[in-house]
Order: C-alpha cells, then structure tokens, then sequence
C-alpha cells in the first residue's frame, strides 16, 4: 500500500497558498489520463502512472470553495464543478469559466444541484427545483425547467437522455418528456411513468442498461433501501432488490454499484464479474468507506470519506491498494491557530458550537512544520475528543498544554501527547461539569505558568507554577453559572481577563483579587457579547464584540479600590472620520478574532466580511481581503497566527486553512544578521524583495557598490520589502547592492547584501 503526499512550497509576499484537507473526498472521473478528485473545498489530479499530484482551488483558479458535483464531458473536454452554494466553473483547456447565475438569483425551491448529465455539448444540472442545462460552447445557461405542477419547483435528482426522451429521476417518481419538445419549460409537457404498482416512490440514479433499456433506481418510502429496475419504457425487471445503493454508473459495458462498504461490477446480463467488501475481502486494513467511484480496465478508483483516493490496480487479477492525497491537514476544521517562535503552527480542530453543546470532534491536534502537515501523536488511552486551543511552554518549544472541551488538559512532548490532567492528579482542582470538562483556553506566562479557564465549577481559574505546584481561584461568586468563552493575558501588569458567554469581562490579579470590567463602560456604542480579547506591543486590550472593537489603553491602577466589585477601567470605541462623519470602528461586524502581526498591525476577523488589515492605532485601513476580491475560501473568518520569521499569516475560515504572505515580521530584539528572499534576484523577477532580522522600526538603506543610495526603507516589524527600484521608479541593474541599517537612534544596527542579476 502507498502513501503520496504533495509539499507545500515557498511563497512570495503578497501571494496565498492552501492548506486544505484532501482525505475527506466525494467525486471521482477520469480526465484524459489523470484522475480528478474532489475534497470539501478543493480538487486534485492525480497520475496513476507517475503518482504524481496537481491541486485546483481558489487560490490558482477556481471561483469558489465548497465543492459540490464535479464531471467530466469528454466531447467538448469539460470539466464542470458546482459549489454548496450553487456557483458552477467550467473548465476548458485550463480556463475558468464561471457560471455564478443559480447562486446569484433567488429561485423558488432548493438551490442544491444533485448531478450532472452530458449530452450534444450541454449539461443538464439536476437541481432542487427542477433542472438547468448548460451550454458548454457558450459558457451560459441555455434553459430552466420547472417540472412541477404548474410549473412549480420539484427535486431532481437525476437526468437520462435517450433517442427519444428525456427521463427525469424525481422525489415523486420518473418523469419524461420529448426530447425535441419546444416546450420542455412547462410542466405540461412531462409526464409521470408508473414504476411501482400506483405507488409513487423517488427516483435517484438513472442509466443506460442495454439496447432499448435503462437501469432506475428506485427508493423504498421513507427508507434509502432501493430496488434497482430495468425499464424499456413500458415494464419493468427486477435487477437487485434491497439493497443500499450509494453510486450506480454504467462505463464501457460493464455496471459499478457501491453499496455501504462494498462495490460490484457487472456485466448487462446483471452477472457479477468482480466484487469487494469489507466484510468478504477486506484490501488489506483500509474500510471501504467510498463516497463515488470510477473505473477502467486496469484500474477501480474511489474517493473515500477520511482517505483521500483509494487506487485499486490490476483489479481483474491479483491488485494492489493505494490511497493517495495531497499534503495537509487531517480536516478543514479550525477552531484556533497557534505558532511558535520558529514558525511551527499548531491547529486546534475545535469542539463546541455556538451553544456551547459538545462537538465530539476527534482529539486532534495539526502540524505544520513549514514543509509538510502532520498530527500530534498519542501514548494516551483514553478517548480524546473536542481540542480548542494549544499553549506553548516559553521555556521549551517542545512542551504543549492543550484545553478540551471533553477531557480537561493534555499535555505534549515533543509532539506526543503525553498525560491528561483531571481531578485525579491536580489535587482535585481541575474539576469536571457534570459528565466532562468545559475547559475553553490554557495560557502560559512569561514564567512558565499555567493558567487553565475551567466553565460552570467553583474554582473554574486554575493554574499549574512553573515548579509544578496547583493552585486556583475561586471564581464561583463571579461566573459559576456562565461558560467561560476565552482567556487573555495581561503580560505588562500580570493580570488575567476571562470573558464570559453573557459577554462579561472579570479581571483576576496575582492575589486572588477580583473586580468585572464592563464592556460598556468608557463607551457609547452598547454591546452585549464580547468574543476575543488580545493584547497588543504597546499593552493595550483589544475586545472583539458584535459590534466592531474596542480598546482598553490601559490598566494600571484596575485594583486601586479594593472594595469595589467593578473597575473604573474604560473600554474605548475607536472613532475614526469617513467623509466627514465621525464612525465607530466596525460597529457593523461581528468580530469573531484579532491578531497583532510583528509591526503591532491590527488582522481583524469578522463572521460575514472576511479580514480587515489595520494600522497599529487602527485609525486606517491597510487591506480588507474577502471571499470576493481575494482568494479566501469564506468571509467567516475563525482564527489568525503568523510565522514570527517570514511573516506569513495563517488564517482559519469555516471551510479550511489559508495563508497570505504579508510584509511584516516579528522584529528582532538585536541586531544580527538579515535574510535576504530570493537572493540572488534572477532574470525575470519582478516581486517584492523580504529583507528581514531587523529590530523594530528600523530605518533602512540600499546602495549600489559605489555607495550611491538607491533605496530608503521602513521596517514593518522586523521586515523591510523591496521592490527592487530605484528612486525613479526604474528596477536597479545587475549587481550587488549592500543594505545597512539602524534603529533606536543608532544602537542597534544591522548589514547584507543581495546579488540582483537582469
């Protein structure tokens, strides 16, 4: 058995790269030699042959995320991709062609389109409401019929072309009508066929069977058990009976069924040639767990449900088994993002909805190490489930703590989970709700202490000291009956923020002393839900809430009076001027995350507007980046970290992990050496220059090696991006060219050189 995986390469900044899963698949055809595949928001070629791969998403070409049905026409060499929002591309001879009309219209009945079916250079798009056919020379839509009564909206699940007719299988039964009718648009002129004694039963495969019959599936009343019939237009003959079919396609001469976890070939006189089963003939230790299926004469292919593509090779004789995908993570989930100070991000899966209910997601944890993805290991036994967020030791990169919404906290080394923490051995501190834990975050400090945000028990704000003692706060007169959301650090004044469901904020000191912070105090848009709290370089709280953002510049003094249980703290909006008129800062958005980049950057994101890019005040906007005008697969944006090194930003949406290059980096706390990318600059290139390692803000020069300056930059961070031009504007000649730079007034100071060859 074989495993492929695909590596991510290098990006240039400015530019976006995938970091989809491909193991979840659902369609499978043969284009030309390869084999194309579906996953949840992305495609992938794959070579038999060479076993090699090639990804399609939306970062280099396709219109959109969320794959639905995807075929193949082999007369116009058409591959059609429709989307969970019924966006269709077509794509011919490596152009995209988009389709966005069904998505973009409102339409009565249910938008999903359910299959595909090819015939004289058109598609007919089986659709919730009744069917689309596509012309593919055109790249439009040639005709809508509704084939309801009265021309209303109906179900159809699939279309069938023969001679004469066109079949149509639908939730109330098989109807047709004449192909060459010039009224196929109105309802009357399709007709019901009686398939089963009177009775109608839906109808969801159609396929040609042999000359003068097709194969119809029909599905039992209320059940997914169905009879597989063949039909010459008058009667019917039993083919199978009871029997779950999940795909039926006719290739060649021969007849492929999948069924739950088998698959079948036969020939028209309904013998069967080949056979698998996980229960007769397992292949080897892989379930047949199969979403849709393909074959030839050499090959059977399947897109399985957590495996990516099943190969099966000289299956007529003895076969071997292969499952192949392109690298990345386990799944498309992300609940939160963690990187470490070398550029290694840790993905959080997640575990609660919006109720805060367990998910009861696999205990899982993604790693990227900049080259490929993997998951986190585990010597423990129990089951692990419901993962939210990661905290990594300061003292050792190495060393994880994990929260579960399940478990309680799970600790990790070097990249194995190692122990779970319960009640049983933190002195019964760390305690269950009811059946499980609702531990939301785990969060050292610069000291190497744990904190642990615990929901709904009387010490619900643990910690485990650097020297591995427990100790807790009792936070049961505060929060006992509210779910903590989510933990912040005060790392300038060694404070803790917990905020709550009801959107309450309760600052915690050293001592044990606790006072609420309100939201809206400080400020004069109201709000009632505060979803993330970040602190930035300069110390200042960052509130994510349904209303945009506020800032709390400081809280020093927050515990002057001892006696008081709320903190005079203020919560500022932020007011910025659009066309003269004063406005809140995102009052608009739901926040749903807030990164600070390297240069002290605002990366805001929302629920329905993808990211905005702020400057460190947030009094200006750097960039909004959206589903519509960048490659972001969705504008619910979940959770951002950022390689402290290159700058690149990792963002989670609710339909998988994307990055973006970006111009800043973590500065650096002294001088030292600078790296250059790319360095030598060859003939051709024209992107932006990363010259990184600097400290913070630095200002930096280029010259030639005459020492004529060509260039005057900025730091963002501890980057500078060039663009290779001199101060007209023109791209400098072939040479070397020396950088030097300075920061805090001389002290820190930094050298390199890059090879620019024209």
């Amino acid at each position: 058995m074989a495993f492929t995986v695909f590596a991510q390469q290098h990006i240039e900044i400015g530019q976006w790269r995938d970091h989809l899963s491909y193991y979840t698949t659902h369609n499978v055809c043969q284009v030309g030699d390869r084999v194309l595949v579906a996953a949840q928001s992305s495609l992938f070629f794959f070579d038999p042959k060479t076993k090699e791969m090639e990804k399609l998403s939306k970062v280099n070409g396709l219109s959109d995320a969320g794959l639905g049905v995807v075929a193949y026409d082999t007369t116009t060499a058409s591959i059609v991709i429709t989307y969970e929002n019924s966006n269709i591309d077509i794509v011919q001879k490596g152009i995209v062609y988009n389709i966005p009309d069904i998505k973009n219209h409102a339409i009565e009945g249910s938008k999903s389109i359910n299959s595909i079916y090819f015939a004289d250079n058109r598609a007919y798009l089986s659709c919730g409401f009744g069917i689309v056919v596509l012309d593919l020379i055109r790249h439009e839509i040639y005709d809508t019929w509704y084939l309801g009564e009265n021309s209303s909206a109906i179900r159809v699940n699939c279309v069938y072309i023969n001679d004469t007719s066109i079949f149509a299988g639908t939730v109330n039964g098989l109807l047709y009508a004449d192909k060459h009718s010039n009224a196929l648009a109105a309802s009357s002129s399709w007709h019901r066929k009686n398939l089963s004694n009177g009775v109608t039963k839906e109808v969801n495969y159609i396929i040609p069977f042999d000359s003068g019959h097709m194969a119809v599936n029909v599905l039992n009343i209320g059940s997914t058990i169905s009879n597989l019939l063949k039909y010459d237009g008058n009667s019917t003959d039993t083919l199978l009976s009871t029997i779950y079919i999940q795909g039926l396609k006719k290739i060649g001469d021969r007849i492929g069924v999948l069924s739950y976890q088998a698959f079948s070939i036969y020939d028209t006189n309904m013998n069967q040639l080949y056979h698998y089963s996980n229960e007769w003939n397992p292949i080897g230790d892989i379930s047949l767990d199969a979403a849709d299926f393909y074959f030839n004469e050499k090959y059977i292919w399947f897109a399985h449900q957590n495996s990516g593509l099943l190969q099966l090779e000289n299956y007529q004789s003895s076969y071997g088994a292969g499952l192949y995908f392109p690298d990345g993570p386990y799944t498309n989930d992300v609940y939160s993002i963690t990187a470490d100070s070398k550029g290694k991000f840790y993905i959080a899966p997640g575990g609660k909805d919006n109720t805060n209910a367990n998910k009861f997601l696999r205990g899982m944890v993604y790693v990227y190490n900049n080259y490929y993805w993997d998951t986190l290991k585990s010597n423990l036994t129990d089951n692990l489930r419901d993962i939210l967020n990661v905290a990594i030791d300061p003292e050792d990169n190495n060393h994880l703590m994990l929260s579960s919404w399940y478990n309680g906290v799970i600790e990790v080394r070097n990249d194995t989970m190692v122990k779970l923490y319960t009640e049983a051995n933190t002195d019964s501190l760390l305690v269950p709700y009811q059946t499980h834990f609702r531990v939301a975050s785990v969060k050292y400090d610069y000291s190497g202490n744990l904190f642990v945000a615990n929901s709904l028990v009387p010490y619900g704000f643990v910690y485990l000291t650097y020297n591995n003692e427990w100790g807790n706060f009792y936070t049961a007169p505060y929060i006992l009956s509210d779910d903590i959301m989510g933990m912040t650090l005060d790392y300038f004044n060694s404070y803790k923020l917990l905020y709550t469901y009801t959107g309450r904020i309760l600052l915690v000191n050293n001592q044990g002393g606790m006072l609420w912070i309100n939201p809206n105090n400080g400020s004069l848009l109201q709000t009632s839900k505060v979803n993330c709290i970040v602190q930035d370089k300069d110390g200042e709280m960052w509130i994510g809430t349904e209303k945009g953002i506020k800032v709390i510049y400081s809280l020093y003094g927050a515990f002057d009076n001892p006696s008081a249980s709320t903190s005079n703290v203020q919560c500022n909006n932020i007011v910025y001027s659009e066309n003269g008129i004063a406005q809140y800062l995102l009052s608009f958005e739901n926040i749903t995350c807030i990164m600070v980049d390297g240069a002290n950057r605002k990366w805001i994101g929302t629920e329905r507007n993808g990211v905005y890019v702020l400057s460190a005040n947030g009094d200006s906007e750097i960039a909004h980046f959206t589903l519509e005008n960048s490659p972001l697969f969705s504008n619910k944006i979940i959770s951002m970290a950022q390689n402290p090194l290159n700058g690149e930003v990792f963002i989670g949406t609710d339909r998988g992990l994307i990055s973006y290059r970006a111009e800043s980096t973590e500065p650096a706390t002294e001088d030292g050496s600078l790296r250059v990318y790319p360095n030598p600059v060859r003939p051709g290139y024209t992107g932006m220059i990363a010259i990184n390692g600097f400290v913070d803000n630095s200002d930096v020069k280029i010259t030639d090696a005459n020492g004529r300056m060509v260039a005057h930059l900025k730091s963002l961070g501890g980057q500078a991006v060039w663009d290779g031009k001199n101060f007209n504007g023109q791209y400098v000649a072939t040479g070397v060219y020396f950088i030097f730079s300075s920061a805090n007034e001389g002290e820190n100071k930094a050298d390199g050189k890059i090879l620019i060859i024209r």
